[in-house]
């Protein structure tokens, strides 16, 4: 998708027909099963009921908007999204809606002269791009219903009497979709609980895990992907503020996330991973294992294959700014140019000290 000004969304594919002996929505075909092939509810009606049926009939969009608006779409617990990865742009060069260049010109620009100072002083990409702003342009593909269509429709409704610049994201779903008339029949989901004081402790109560955290806003947004947590945060409280759009994906926010202990294992066993933002997700990780039984023994390469290999080879080439995995190394017996060590050494400084037993092994050659 090329730069636009403001959301962009592309209808990538879609599935709402059924090749039967007559082409039928999906919507349609599903709810003949249920009832009768007999039944003369006509399709408009179908699809205005809020429920399940429609989310059969689904589109996979492309979508161009700001970060912010991202973290509404990932907020849905049901959300599938595949997201561009902001390692692959130059953190200096983000781009921002026209409404939020003018309106933040002068802070765009501090921001855009900041990065790249910090690259001045070999600073690691994954530091320098926290100072990325909510309003920055990025993309990413999802699946949605059509009931999830309307459901996050709705929730730019409700989040464009908060703030103005939500009508343009509104404007771009009615556009694509014509939801309006169907949306008056659905109920509002709010995805944005917001966080009580009282939630603002860590415990774990039976086979469920709390985890309490200020933490930067960045994230919050690999946390929002697991779609097995449960969230409350003041995310709508900063939007509800006026100067959300300016934030920096860095700046700190408050989030509660729950999950059954089991689920938060195979989170903390992956955020271990060399791969995995550990120093972003440290904090989170030591809260939790205060209420799990987990270690060196739980990382995904424990069994001697790393399931991330293809990521790991990378790290290896000037192709991806990340420092190269020791262990990785070892297990494929690939020598480490010794070019990289220091980047190995400072992604291992806010790691366990197990990883210096494993940086101790490898082969270093002169390249």
């Amino acid at each position: 998708m090329k730069k636009g000004k403001n959301m962009k969304l592309e209808i990538i594919s879609q599935d709402i027909d059924y090749e039967g002996a007559k082409t039928t929505h999906l919507a349609r075909h599903c709810w003949e099963l249920s009832r009768s092939p007999d039944d003369t509810t006509p399709l408009e009606t179908i699809l205005s009921i809020d429920a399940p049926v429609n989310e059969i009939p689904s589109f996979v969009v492309g979508v161009e908007c700001t970060i912010l608006e991202r973290e509404i779409f990932a907020s849905f617990r049901d959300h599938v999204m595949w997201a561009r990865t902001s390692r692959v742009d130059a953190p200096s060069e983000f781009q921002a809606p026209d409404i939020f260049e003018n309106r933040y010109k002068h802070n765009l620009a501090g921001i855009r002269s900041g990065i790249l100072d910090d690259i001045s002083k070999n600073i690691i990409q994954d530091e320098y791009r926290m100072r990325i702003p909510l309003c920055s342009l990025t993309s990413f593909s999802t699946r949605l219903s059509w009931r999830g269509l309307i459901k996050l429709y709705k929730m730019y409704e409700h989040l464009a009497e908060i703030d103005e610049y939500f009508n343009v994201g509104l404007g771009a779903l009615e556009k694509e979709f014509q939801l309006s008339e169907y949306a008056k029949n659905y109920s509002f989901a709010d995805v944005l609980p917001e966080l009580k004081i009282d939630d603002r402790v860590s415990e774990k109560s039976g086979p469920m895990v709390t985890v309490y955290q200020v933490m930067p806003i960045g994230l919050r947004a690999q946390v929002v992907r697991h779609r097995n947590f449960t969230i409350h945060d003041n995310l709508k409280d900063m939007i509800r503020q006026g100067d959300a759009w300016i934030k920096a994906i860095g700046d700190p926010m408050l989030v509660s996330i729950s999950a059954s202990a089991e689920f938060w294992k195979t989170v903390v066993n992956k955020r271990q991973c060399w791969i995995a933002q550990y120093g972003i997700w440290s904090d989170i990780i030591q809260e939790a294992q205060r209420f799990l039984d987990i270690g060196e023994q739980d990382l995904p390469c424990a069994d001697g294959f790393c399931p991330y290999t293809r990521d790991a080879e990378i790290r290896h080439t000037d192709d991806d700014p990340g420092a190269p995995c020791p262990i990785h190394s070892n297990l494929t017996n690939t020598p480490v140019k010794k070019k990289y060590l220091q980047s190995i050494e400072t992604e291992a400084s806010y790691r366990p000290n197990f990883w210096k037993k494993h940086i101790e092994k490898m082969e270093v050659i002169n390249a």
